[in-house]
C-alpha cells in the first residue's frame, strides 16, 4: 500500500499536457512490454487540474526522481492531443524508466529525413527531437503515433507484430471495464513495490504477487486528496488479495482504539473465520492448525489489526458483543497488574500466531488486556499501556479533528484497510537529499494515508484518502507528550521548569531518597541530584543572570538551594539553615527587573538573601511570634507588602526592609492560604471569609461563612468557593460531574487564568477556563498533584502513583 503514494507523486510530470482524445482498442497492443504504470484519459487536462490543485504533490515536486520524470516527459508539451491517448511508464535498465505516448496519427509529426535527425530500424525511419533537456523519438506507424524517451522501446514497437500480440490479458479485462472515464491510472499490482523502490531510491525487495492491476481515479475534495478504483486478482491463486476473496466486509471499529501516534496499522475484517483461515493456508501453501487461544479470540471477534507504534507493536481485535469475557483469565494467567484502572494479564501460555501470517506476524504474545470492546495482545507489558493512555486521553484515530472529513471519503466497512503515517513514508527513503524534502512535509498538514478494499469475487473496490489539514480542522485537544516511571516513591512534585534550549518545559520531582530529578517533556531523564532533605514548597524558576536562562531556587527542610538548569550549584549555594526551614522559600522580584530576593523563614526569624548567597544588609526583621504561613509579596500602587501570619493570630505587613508598613489591629486565625485580588488580601478567619486592605490595615467581613467542607481561593480575576464538585466562580455556580474532588487551584499562564482540579475517584484531571467551562479534551488521567505552565505549548504534569505523566495542548 505504501507504494501507492508513489502513484500520486509520479503524476506530477504530466502537469503540462492538455486537450481531448478518443480511443481505439488496438492501442493496447502497442503498450510497451513490462509497463508498470499506464495512464488513459480522454482529456489529459483532467489530470493536470488534479495535480495543480494538490498541495501535497507540490510539497514533493523536488524529489530527485520526480524532477527526472518531469524532465523526461517535457516532450509531451509538444502535443495537442485529439483522441484518447495512453501514456506508459516502463523500467529501462537498472535505474531508469521510459515514458511512451501512444495516440492517433498526427500528420504534423511526419518524419522528414532531410530536415531532422532520423534513425532507421527494420527499414522504418523515426525521428529524434533534441529540443528538450531529454531527447525523445517518434513516428507514425501502423495507424498510430508513437513517441518515447527510449530508442529501445521505439524499435521494439516497430518490430512487434501487433495482430498477434497481447500486452496483458488481465489489463485488457480491467481496461475494458473502466475505459471511458475522464481519467484512469493503472498500476501493475504484481509489481506493487517497484514504483516505491524506484521513486524513493530503495533497494528492491522480493515480495509475493499481490494481484493483477489497480485502476485508479484521482478525486480532489476540500480537505483531502482521494483516489477511487478497483483492483483485480485471481480468486483461486496464491495472490495476496485472494486471501480476502468473497469475505463479507465488516465495520472497521479498530480506529476507535488505535493511538493517533501510530506509524502503521493493517486492519482485516471477517465474518467467517474458518473461510479466512482456509484462504490464508492456501496463500501460504500449507495446512495449519491455529493456537487454541488465538482460535478462541478469532471466533469471538470480527476484526484484527497489526498496529505499529513508535516504540512498540501490538495486535488488536474488535470483539463481538458479550456480557462476560469469553476466557477464564484467572486460570489462563500467571500474573496480572493494574495500570490506570485497567488490568493487564500475563498469560501462562503465550498466544502463538503461526498459521495466520501474513495477516499476523509470527510471534508469541504473552500480555493481554481488554478495553471496552477491544482485546489487545502484545509481547511486552508496555504496549497495552499506550492503548490505555490513548483511550483515557481520547486521542485515538477516530477522535482526531480530521476524522469526520476523512469518514466522508471512505467506507465505514472494508475487508482490508491500511493506515500509514507520514512518518513511516518519510523513513522509507535512503537518499539524503530526498529525505530532507520529505521531512519538510508536516504531519500536522498530512497526518496519514488511508487505503481500504472491499473484496468481491476476483476484484476489490479500492479507496485511498490523504487528509489535508488546515486551520479549520486542526486539533486543539490535549495529548500526552511523555511519561516517566520513577523506580522510587515520589515525595514532591511534579514541578514544571522552562527549558531555554528547546523552548519547552521540563519536569522536576523528588523521590524518597531525597534525590531531585529533571526530565524532558517527552520523559527523557536529564539529570539527578542528591539533596539533604525533603523539598519544602514549590520550585521557583528565576533568571538571576538576566539572560533568559532560568535557574531553580527552592528550600528543603535543612537548606536553601540554587541550581542551574544542568543541576549544578550556583554561587555559595546550597546554604544550610541551622535549626531548619519552617516555611517554604519565598522568592521576590519586587520591580520585575530580575533582582531576586530569597526570603528564608526559620521559626520567628526572617533572613533575606541575594542570588549570590549573601545576606541583604538593608533587611532587618524584629522577631515576634512564630511565623505560621509562607511570606507573600503583594504590590498596591507603588508600595510593596510582605504578608504572613503569626501564631498569636496576627497578620504582619512589612516593607522591603523588614519593617512594619501597615499595622493590622484585628486578630485573625488564618485558615488556609492568603489570596490576593483587586488590591485586597482575602483569607479565611476560621470559617469566615474576610478582606484585608493592606494600605489601611482595615479588615472587612464579607458576610460569607464557609462550612467545613468548603474551600476558598482567589487570584487576579478569579474567586472560587468550592464544595466538592460544586464551584461558585465569581458568583456563578458551576457543577462538575459527580465525584470526589480535591481542592481547586488557580493557575496563571501568561495573561490567562485556568482552574485545575482532580477528581480522585476516577482519577481525572479537569482544566477549566476562568468562567468555569471545562476545556476541550479534558478531563485527562491523573491521580494527584498537578503543575501547569506555558512555553511553545501549554503543559500539564501530573502523577499516577510514582509515574510522571506530561500532557501538552
Amino acid at each position: 500500500m505504501r507504494g501507492l503514494i508513489a502513484v500520486l507523486l509520479l503524476s506530477l510530470f504530466l502537469i503540462g499536457c492538455k486537450d481531448n482524445t478518443t480511443v481505439n482498442q488496438q492501442i493496447l497492443n502497442r503498450i510497451p512490454t513490462d509497463s508498470k504504470i499506464i495512464i488513459a484519459t480522454n482529456d489529459v487536462k483532467n489530470l493536470s487540474d488534479v495535480i495543480s490543485t494538490s498541495s501535497l504533490l507540490d510539497e514533493v515536486k523536488d524529489l530527485t526522481r520526480i524532477k527526472e520524470l518531469k524532465t523526461a516527459s517535457e516532450f509531451l508539451l509538444d502535443y495537442d492531443l485529439k483522441g484518447e491517448s495512453v501514456i506508459a511508464i516502463s523500467p529501462e535498465g537498472k535505474d531508469n524508466i521510459a515514458i511512451t505516448l501512444i495516440t492517433d496519427l498526427i500528420e504534423s509529426k511526419i518524419v522528414i529525413e532531410d530536415s531532422m535527425s532520423v534513425h532507421t530500424y527494420n527499414q522504418i525511419t523515426y525521428a529524434e527531437d533534441s529540443t528538450h533537456a531529454a531527447p525523445y523519438y517518434y513516428l507514425n506507424h501502423n495507424g498510430f503515433h508513437i513517441a518515447s524517451t527510449s530508442r529501445l522501446v521505439i524499435e521494439s514497437l516497430i518490430r512487434r507484430n501487433v495482430e498477434d500480440y497481447i500486452f496483458d490479458s488481465q489489463f485488457a479485462s480491467i481496461y475494458n471495464r473502466t475505459s471511458g472515464t475522464d481519467l484512469s491510472i493503472y498500476v501493475h499490482g504484481s509489481q506493487k513495490d517497484w514504483l516505491q523502490h524506484f521513486l524513493l531510491k530503495q533497494n528492491a525487495s522480493n515480495s509475493k504477487v499481490r494481484g493483477h492491476w489497480f485502476q485508479l481515479e484521482p478525486r480532489k475534495t476540500d480537505h483531502a486528496f482521494n483516489i477511487d478504483g478497483i483492483f483485480t486478482y485471481a480468486d483461486s491463486s496464491q495472490q495476496f488479495h485472494a486471501i480476502f476473496n468473497d469475505l463479507k466486509a465488516q465495520q472497521n471499529r479498530v480506529p476507535a482504539i488505535i493511538p493517533s501516534n501510530v506509524n502503521q496499522a493493517v486492519m482485516v475484517t471477517y465474518g467467517d473465520v474458518r473461510k479466512l483461515h482456509r484462504q490464508v493456508d492456501y496463500y501460504n501453501g500449507t495446512t495449519s492448525k491455529l493456537n487454541k487461544t488465538l482460535q478462541l479470540i478469532l471466533e469471538n471477534s470480527t476484526e484484527l489489526a497489526q498496529v505499529a507504534l513508535p516504540k512498540t507493536e501490538a495486535l488488536v481485535f474488535s470483539l463481538k458483543p458479550f456480557e462476560a469475557l469469553f476466557m477464564d483469565m484467572d486460570s489462563a494467567t500467571s500474573a496480572k497488574f493494574d495500570y490506570r484502572n485497567f488490568t493487564i494479564y500475563e498469560l501462562r501460555e503465550p498466544v502463538k500466531t503461526q498459521g495466520m501470517q501474513p495477516l499476523l506476524p509470527i510471534d508469541n504474545y504473552k500480555f493481554l488486556t481488554v478495553i471496552e470492546d477491544f482485546l489487545i495482545l502484545s509481547t511486552t507489558a508496555t504496549a497495552p499501556e499506550e492503548f490505555i493512555v490513548s483511550y483515557q486521553n481520547k486521542s485515538a484515530l477516530s477522535q482526531q479533528a480530521w476524522w469526520e472529513d476523512l469518514s466522508n471519503n471512505i467506507s465505514d466497512s472494508s475487508t482490508l484497510m491500511y493506515f500509514t503515517s507520514l512518518n513511516k513514508i518519510q523513513e522509507s527513503t535512503t537518499d539524503k537529499q530526498d529525505s530532507k524534502i520529505l521531512n519538510k512535509v508536516s504531519r500536522k498538514d498530512f497526518p496519514f494515508m488511508v487505503s481500504q478494499y472491499v473484496h468481491e469475487k476476483g476484484y476489490a473496490h479500492y479507496h485511498t484518502s490523504i487528509p489535508q489539514l488546515d486551520a479549520s480542522i486542526q486539533s486543539t485537544g490535549i495529548v500526552q507528550s511523555g511519561s516517566f516511571k520513577s523506580p522510587r516513591k515520589i515525595i514532591a512534585g511534579p514541578f514544571l521548569f522552562p527549558n531555554h534550549l528547546t523552548g519547552k518545559h521540563d519536569v522536576a520531582f523528588q523521590d524518597e531518597d531525597f534525590t531531585l530529578h529533571l526530565i524532558s517533556d517527552t520523559g527523557k531523564k536529564h539529570w539527578s541530584k542528591n539533596l539533604d532533605a525533603a523539598l519544602l514548597g514549590d520550585i521557583a524558576a528565576v533568571d538571576g543572570y538576566k539572560n533568559g536562562r532560568k535557574q531553580l531556587a527552592f528550600s528543603t527542610t535543612n537548606s536553601i538551594y540554587y541550581l542551574d538548569r544542568n543541576g549544578k550549584d550556583v554561587n555559595k549555594y546550597p546554604i544550610e539553615i541551622k535549626g531548619g526551614n519552617t516555611q517554604p522559600l519565598s522568592v521576590f522580584d519586587y520591580d520585575k527587573n530580575r533582582n531576586y530576593r530569597f526570603l528564608v523563614t526559620q521559626g520567628k526569624t526572617l533572613t533575606m538573601l541575594d542570588i549570590n548567597g549573601n545576606k541583604v544588609k538593608g533587611f532587618k526583621y524584629k522577631k515576634q511570634d512564630e511565623i505560621i504561613s509562607q511570606p507573600q509579596h503583594y504590590r498596591v500602587g507603588t508600595r510593596d507588602y510582605i504578608a504572613f501570619a503569626k501564631a498569636d493570630n496576627t497578620i504582619s505587613l512589612l516593607n522591603r526592609t523588614g519593617k512594619v508598613r501597615t499595622k493590622v489591629k484585628d486578630k485573625i486565625a488564618l485558615n488556609g492560604a492568603m489570596s490576593f485580588q483587586k488590591n485586597l488580601i482575602k483569607m479565611l478567619d476560621g470559617n469566615k471569609l474576610i478582606y484585608l486592605n493592606p494600605t489601611t490595615g482595615q479588615v472587612t467581613d464579607s458576610g460569607k461563612k464557609l462550612s467545613d467542607t468548603q474551600h476558598y481561593i482567589a487570584l487576579n480575576s478569579i474567586e472560587i468557593i468550592q464544595n466538592n464538585n460544586k464551584l461558585i466562580v465569581n458568583g456563578k455556580t458551576v457543577d462538575l460531574p459527580y465525584g470526589t474532588y480535591n481542592d481547586v487551584k488557580i493557575n496563571q499562564l501568561l495573561r490567562e487564568e485556568f482552574i485545575s482540579v482532580i477528581e480522585s475517584g476516577e482519577n481525572q484531571v479537569y482544566l477549566l477556563d476562568k468562567q468555569g467551562a471545562i476545556l476541550n479534551s479534558f478531563p485527562v488521567y491523573g491521580k494527584k498533584n498537578t503543575a501547569i505552565a506555558v512555553s511553545k505549548s501549554n503543559y500539564l504534569a501530573t502523577l499516577d502513583g510514582d509515574d510522571i505523566i506530561i500532557y501538552k495542548w
